[in-house]
């Protein structure tokens, strides 16, 4: 583990912050004008925004970043990922999926035209049916693969956004319950006399 977070350090601690970012699976992140919460906000990203990691501050965890549109500002770097998050992908998954169950069927119809196809020779179809029987193996392999990634990311989409709206309510939790400890207290906290005017 102490390995693994070495070799992240360094890779944030190389000079190569240039390389392309993209804001991961949350809903939406918030830019600041600094490397800390402290810092007011200056704006939000939304899920798959792709960012140029400029600078990276070890001691807060946030990663200066510029935008599409030029603009900078400091976010936190968990929230950042070097791949296109699930939200980007799936669609580009759902896409690739499409073509290969319509090209699947495609091959299946030409599959049996062929074999329906009295004129050409035993030896021709046999070697048309094994190439095609290769072709559909090969692209039934690519389905399996494609929808196992798109059940993942699903799963992965879905983990994050109930993450966040989990944080959410514990941040939400802990302002109420500091605020009812905080006006718990109040009335026994000693407050100054006024100075009577007739000292003076």
């Amino acid at each position: 583990m102490k390995s693994i977070k070495f070799a992240l350090c360094l890779l944030f601690s190389s000079s190569s912050f240039a390389a392309t970012q993209y804001v991961s699976d949350d809903l939406t992140i918030f830019m600041h004008s600094g490397p800390s919460l402290e810092y007011r906000i200056i704006g939000s990203l939304q899920v798959g925004a792709r960012l140029n990691a400029l600078e990276y501050n070890e001691a807060t965890k946030f990663m200066q970043v510029k935008t599409a549109a030029g603009k900078t500002g400091w976010v936190k770097s968990s929230e950042l990922q070097q791949l296109p998050p699930a939200k980007v992908l799936l669609p580009k998954i759902q896409k690739e999926l499409n073509v290969s169950k319509n090209k699947l069927e495609k091959i299946n119809s030409k599959n049996k035209e062929n074999l329906s196809t009295k004129e050409k020779s035993i030896t021709q179809k046999d070697r048309l049916i094994t190439q095609l029987k290769g072709e559909k193996k090969k692209l039934q392999s690519s389905i399996d693969t494609l929808e196992a990634l798109n059940v993942e990311l699903e799963i992965l989409k879905e983990t994050k956004e109930s993450r966040m709206r989990m944080e959410w309510l514990m941040f939400g939790g802990s302002i109420l319950f500091f605020g009812i400890i905080f006006g718990l207290i109040l009335p026994f906290l000693p407050r100054r006399k006024k100075r009577n005017s007739s000292n003076w």
